[in-house]
């Protein structure tokens, strides 16, 4: 598959500042794929984006967009001339204009009429023509910002924390929709986020990144499941990390709450010393689980209860273990619970 973008060690410090807001950056995204940028604030999500656009200049490394340079060394292309479409946090709507002007604005093609047709359909907004901006919701707006990127055929659309402003009802029904409009687009999408939800719901990959550095890229299954450090094991999801000694097969791990199974892909030997991440989404309450604990407390959050139960270790000291279960499940503040680890849940980290 092409790819859109390439960024080959790609390095940004802003003037007055000893670090890098990106530090020796290389990333690779194909085209008609969709990523995202997740990280905290600070981290260089943003930065890697203007980088992108051409709204900020690196001091070193390259940017191509369609295989064609756009900074290096001695080259340096405008943002208005890289074909890249961009839907900025607050949409950045013209308020005098309505649906049709706001499309078509910076649009300079002969069809400039049928285009904005074209995609205002792609966006579920025909009809919507002749209204006014204010009118519309969070949602409508955010489609007309789209496809009002999307009406120059760029290369690549950049999306600046596009749910951040949407309700929690909104945010869900807009995942979806701005997925669909831009896989029926063939666009490559390249999004910025803080919320994992929003990573791990849209994305075919997910870039986390952590003090201007790229942590893991990976499918959101991946970078979910086999987290690489204990940074991304934290910010994507909850986990509990533990300690424990490589068993020989190297398919299981010694901890003090008894063995538990390891299904991951980093270089680890026989007898070594390492962390381990542990999903709360991998335990499962069955009669044969190794493992037992007491309900020490719990709550209801919807799609799971997500309870805490205390173990004893094989130093009769006490771990409290963070598992997600089965809203089915009628548990009680005291219930003895037999656990059985999944090994798709559980991967060795870098500390």
């Amino acid at each position: 598959m092409e790819t859109a973008i390439e960024l080959k060690g790609i390095t940004k410090t802003y003037k007055g500042e000893k670090q890098a807001a990106v530090c020796n950056v290389s990333l690779k995204v194909k085209r008609g794929s969709i990523i995202t940028l997740l990280g905290p604030s600070g981290c260089g999500k943003t930065t890697t984006l203007r980088l992108i656009a051409g709204f900020e200049r690196p001091e070193s490394g390259e940017i191509y967009v369609g295989g064609q340079l756009m900074a290096g060394e001695k080259t340096w292309v405008s943002a208005e001339k890289r074909k890249i479409g961009m839907v900025f946090q607050d949409y950045a709507l013209f308020p005098h204009l309505n649906v049709e002007e706001n499309i078509g604005f910076g649009y300079r093609g002969k069809d400039k009429k049928e285009r904005v047709q074209e995609v205002l359909e792609l966006v579920n907004l025909h009809g919507f023509e002749r209204k006014g901006v204010h009118h519309l919701s969070g949602g409508q707006q955010q489609r007309v910002a789209l496809a009002r990127a999307l009406a120059k055929r760029p290369e690549v659309i950049l999306l600046d924390e596009p749910f951040s402003n949407l309700d929690t009802n909104l945010k869900q029904t807009m995942r979806n929709e701005v997925k669909r409009i831009l896989k029926k687009a063939n666009a490559t999408g390249i999004l910025v986020s803080h919320d994992q939800k929003d990573a791990l719901a849209i994305s075919d990959e997910i870039v986390v990144m952590k003090d201007g550095i790229i942590q893991q890229k990976g499918s959101p299954k991946k970078i979910y499941q086999f987290p690489n450090n204990a940074f991304v094991a934290g910010f994507v999801g909850e986990s509990n990390m533990m300690r424990g000694i490589v068993l020989p097969g190297k398919r299981w791990i010694a901890t003090d709450i008894g063995k538990i199974p390891c299904n991951q892909y980093h270089i680890i030997s026989e007898g070594e010393e390492v962390l381990i991440s542990l999903r709360p989404s991998g335990f499962e309450i069955t009669e044969e689980g190794e493992i037992e604990g007491m309900v020490e407390s719990f709550s209801y959050v919807g799609e799971y209860l997500e309870a805490r139960v205390g173990v004893s270790s094989e130093k009769k000291e006490k771990i409290s273990l963070l598992v997600y279960v089965h809203p089915n499940e009628n548990l009680k503040q005291g219930d003895l619970l037999k656990l059985r680890v999944s090994a798709n849940f559980v991967s060795v980290v870098k500390n």
